[in-house]
């Protein structure tokens, strides 16, 4: 467990960002005198940056004078870190398949910048609405890099934007869907690694020969402390599930398996289909084995095992459709052809494919 991955000399740092102002600063100055118009197109951007630089370094800024105290360091948190590799690493991804699958490059980067925002506030929005007593003030609840995102609510966030962007740009929504899911899949088992660094999503108690214990002020840690009966004195929490470790072998193993569905398929949709299947099949028995209480529950079920197993019936039947849908024209190695409009399925306006 890690939580916090490295600190930074915030005051190195904020001198660093100061340096690179001062040098776009005279960058556009120099553009202005090589080309009247340049200048004005630059200043709105310049006084964002110069404005966020400068709340960024009142922050820091000790009461008594600018230098007369050391800063404090500028924590980089392990969960943080992790996410937004997902987020690096799934833009690559998922605009390699998207060009595989013949969509263009603009709109597969719109549609992946909207529906990462989403999903970002739909995962957050899940988990304040399950557990709302954590969030006392809006503070709280922009506290991203202390973790407390919920995947299914990044999901539902993340596929309602899909929704809007694609039929705003007329693109095929399914061809979408199955370019992003493996992107999906891998972005969830990366955000794995942060919960665990971090500590949050462990498991139940367990004796299996591979569980795992956590530090003293940890989230199991406390939980154990409070509920459990683990002694105030404990350096370490009871031998949990590392369920953080299970999401992050399902994750790989869904990407793996929506790899070999995308050269077997006939017809857009069956990779999207196939990783709410997967996902919808794998994270509700993982949830069995998962310890930790804020994850909200529905009756005898847990909020993502509702979710989850509504969601494979849902993929069931669109499954279903699809498989009674005449196939596309392909290129080698199951990739569809870009120009094949007789047999394809019409775009998010209406048809089976996008039910």
């Amino acid at each position: 467990m890690r939580p916090v991955l490295f600190e930074l000399p915030s005051k190195a740092l904020f001198f660093a960002l100061l340096a690179v102002g001062t040098i776009a600063l005279t960058q556009g100055a120099s553009a202005k005198a090589r080309r009247p118009g340049a200048w004005s197109s630059a200043v709105v951007p310049l006084a964002c940056a110069w404005l966020v630089l400068g709340i960024c370094g009142r922050a820091f800024v000790p009461s008594t004078g600018v230098f007369a105290r050391a800063w404090p360091a500028l924590p980089v948190f392990s969960y943080a870190v992790m996410l937004w590799t997902s987020l690096v690493v799934g833009w690559f991804v998922t605009m390699r398949l998207g060009r595989a699958d013949g969509l263009a490059a603009a709109d597969v980067a719109a549609l992946y910048t909207w529906t990462a925002v989403a999903s970002i506030i739909g995962a957050r929005a899940l988990y304040v609405l399950t557990n709302p007593g954590d969030f006392p003030s809006i503070a709280d609840v922009l506290a991203l890099w202390r973790g407390g995102l919920v995947a299914y609510g990044g999901m539902i966030g993340g596929f309602v934007a899909t929704v809007w962007v694609a039929r705003r740009r007329g693109v095929t929504l399914l061809r979408w869907a199955d370019a992003a899911a493996p992107a999906v899949a891998l972005g969830t088992a990366i955000t794995r690694v942060g919960c665990l660094l971090f500590g949050c999503d462990y498991g139940a108690p367990t004796d299996v020969p591979w569980a795992i214990r956590f530090p003293v002020r940890s989230p199991a840690w406390l939980h154990h402390r409070e509920h459990l009966g683990l002694p105030a004195d404990a350096e370490r929490s009871f031998p949990v599930h590392p369920t953080q470790i299970y999401e992050l072998v399902a994750g790989l193993a869904i990407f793996c398996g929506l790899l070999w569905i995308r050269r077997r398929r006939r017809v857009p949709g069956k990779v999207f289909a196939g990783w709410v299947i997967g996902y919808g099949l794998l994270r509700p028995l993982i949830e069995l084995f998962r310890g930790d209480p804020e994850r909200g529950s529905v009756g005898p079920l847990s909020t993502s095992q509702l979710i989850g197993l509504l969601s494979v019936l849902g993929a069931g039947v669109l499954l279903w459709r699809l498989n009674r849908a005449p196939p596309l024209q392909l290129q080698a190695h199951g990739r569809f052809h870009p120009g094949s409009t007789a047999s394809a399925p019409p775009s998010c306006g209406g048809g089976v494919p996008d039910e």
